[in-house]
């Protein structure tokens, strides 16, 4: 009887441990297929300052059966979209079968749109589901290599003859004085970057011009072909001319160029050295001769001069004064 107990007592115990090894072994695989469903990333970069950025894309099963994300139609698949530079996540998928899963990821382009470049490339995107319903992720390209990430690359460039010319305002010189000889003046345009569209004749981002006297000269104008906002400086340079006080104003110029419905649109503004706008490049450089002004290494000679005239003016005179004194003296002495 004894033996019997022990014989059934071991058939229990085994019944008992196999029992808990399915238990062991179960409870992991559920608890991984909810607790680790899949989230795929797809991610977009965009070249271009237009609002027109998003763009939208396709997810889709090439094998009957495979998991797919809630919102997918049965021809369809799944639709989503990026804009900008941004992601978005496919997902979850959960896998409750070993196996292997096959997808397909593109980008939905349709009517093409003028100055916008377009990814076509396509992902295949293979899920390998083992027994435990771990999975393994593997991206290929289009030629069947392996890619790093599901990745588009898209942008925008206004077309080859779509271009916003630029309205050049003059720059003005007044001279205040009476200068007996007109002189030459110098004024640069810098860009704020020398990749900046800029007018032709200049060099490194900076175009000079000049006027002589009193008058009015322009810089040019240029096109700009890309959406942004530039910014330049236009300034008189400080060329040493004799009598010359030099404006010191330096004018800034914000253009900014946007894309409208296909076009690009310009807006600019200038602003002085205070920050106010204005509608022209005024500078304003005063002449002096000497005359009313402090002296200066430019005027020191005459002064010199008329300096050496008055004191050889004074000897003669004094000398003069000398001998018409000395000649009465001797004139007395005769007479006594």
């Amino acid at each position: 009887m004894f033996k019997a107990f022990k014989t059934k007592g071991k058939r229990a115990i085994y019944a008992i441990a196999a029992l808990a090894a399915a238990l062991i072994i179960s409870a992991p695989m559920s608890a991984y297929a909810a607790a680790n469903p899949l989230g795929l990333t797809v991610r977009q970069s965009f070249a271009g300052s237009v609002t027109d950025n998003t763009f939208t894309y396709q997810f889709k099963a090439l094998d009957a059966g495979n998991p797919m994300p809630a919102g997918s139609t049965a021809d369809g698949g799944y639709s989503f979209t990026i804009a900008g530079a941004g992601s978005a996540e496919i997902g979850p998928l959960n896998f409750t079968r070993p196996g292997v899963c096959r997808y397909q990821v593109s980008q939905v382009i349709g009517t093409e749109k003028p100055g916008y470049t377009y990814d076509k490339r396509v992902y295949t995107v293979e899920v390998y589901v083992d027994a435990a319903l771990g999975v393994d992720v593997v991206v290929k390209n289009q030629d069947g290599t392996k890619a790093a990430g599901i990745s588009f690359e898209n942008g925008y460039k206004a077309p080859g003859g779509d271009s916003v010319l630029t309205a050049d305002p003059p720059v003005k010189k007044t001279v205040a004085g009476n200068p007996s000889y007109a002189t030459r003046f110098s004024f640069q345009l810098t860009a704020g970057d020398p990749s900046y569209p800029m007018p032709a004749g200049s060099l490194g981002g900076t175009k000079t011009i000049q006027i002589e006297g009193s008058g009015e000269n322009e810089f040019g104008t240029w096109s700009y072909t890309r959406a942004g906002t530039y910014y330049y400086t236009v300034y008189e340079e400080n060329t040493g001319a004799s009598g010359y006080t030099y404006d010191k104003t330096v004018y800034t110029i914000t253009d900014t160029v946007k894309e409208d419905n296909g076009r690009l649109v310009l807006s600019r503004v200038i602003t002085n050295s205070l920050n106010k706008p204005v509608t022209a490049f005024t500078f304003i450089n005063q002449f002096s001769d000497g005359k009313d002004g402090p002296i200066t290494g430019d005027n020191m000679n005459t002064y010199l001069y008329i300096a050496l005239f008055a004191m050889a003016g004074a000897l003669a005179a004094g000398a003069a004064l000398y001998l018409a004194i000395g000649g009465k003296r001797k004139n007395r002495k005769k007479a006594v």
